[in-house]
């Protein structure tokens, strides 16, 4: 069981009804924001109310609850938790506000490098974080049973667009690229679009183009910037984590605490 504040009023519930794509989520569509916390203070918080409250405007669902209530709940549930660094989760759902916690653990070994596959799946509302998750959990699992981090979706023609949980960038010939349209509009990945010292170059990439490209590298709220060294089992670029996913590392987390500093 989980415990989670619904319409802030705390209740117990199964895990797997919280389980977003599953035949056990026990809730109607709707949305959702998943942030992490770093010594009990949320990151980047803002960035995700915002996106929260306009695509609940652009599905024409109704929160009944204003950001200065959620940011209240979100205090109880973050100090409720044992522990500082966590994972914290907003469902927004017809006549439900529910926010919950779990354990970030986050595994330090990812920024060395993880593998991942790439998946035939789209979602259907690429643009809003929705609960209609299916597509993505499937690929999900798929990465888990092939022992990798992530999957990346791609289309019949093999154009990759991002992961079942995470945006996409790459780099080739010291510029940083990363799809402008028919993904998520992913909060880590607008801070980097926002804060990078390179410049932002909007483009496609295909699986066939993943031999040669020098790096590549997730972005998601939780993990912040994960570099992918292998997909399909083949490296990318000579392997390792490479110089400019590296200074974007250590920008990222710079910019994280300069966030939860004010």
């Amino acid at each position: 069981m989980i415990k989670v504040l619904i319409n802030n009023q705390w209740e117990s519930i199964p895990k797997e009804n919280l389980q977003l794509g599953s035949d056990t989520f026990s809730f109607s569509s709707g949305l959702y924001e998943t942030f992490r916390t770093l010594d009990f203070k949320p990151v980047f918080l803002q960035a995700h109310l915002d996106r929260l409250f306009s695509s609940a405007n652009r599905i024409g669902l109704n929160i009944e609850f204003t950001q200065s209530n959620i940011l209240d709940m979100l205090s109880k549930v973050i100090h409720n938790f044992q522990d500082p660094n966590q994972r914290v989760r907003i469902l927004a759902v017809p006549n439900k506000l529910i926010v919950y916690s779990s354990y970030l653990n986050l595994d330090p070994s990812i920024y060395h490098g993880v593998s991942a596959i790439t998946f035939k799946a789209s979602r259907k509302h690429p643009e809003i974080k929705t609960t209609d998750y299916h597509a993505c959990l499937t690929a999900w699992k798929a990465a888990l049973d092939a022992e990798c981090f992530e999957a990346i979706l791609m289309d019949g023609d093999g154009i990759l667009y991002e992961g079942s949980r995470s945006n996409l960038f790459w780099i080739k010939n010291d510029q940083l690229f990363t799809r402008k349209e028919d993904v998520l509009p992913g909060t880590t990945r607008q801070i980097i679009i926002n804060h990078s010292s390179l410049s932002i170059h909007y483009n496609t990439l295909d699986s066939v183009g993943l031999s040669n490209i020098d790096e590549l590298f997730l972005t998601n709220s939780g993990s912040g910037i994960i570099p992918v060294t292998r997909i399909n089992e083949k490296n990318i670029g000579n392997g390792s984590v490479g110089k400019i996913t590296s200074q974007l590392l250590s920008q990222y987390n710079e910019w994280i605490l300069k966030d939860i500093a004010q």
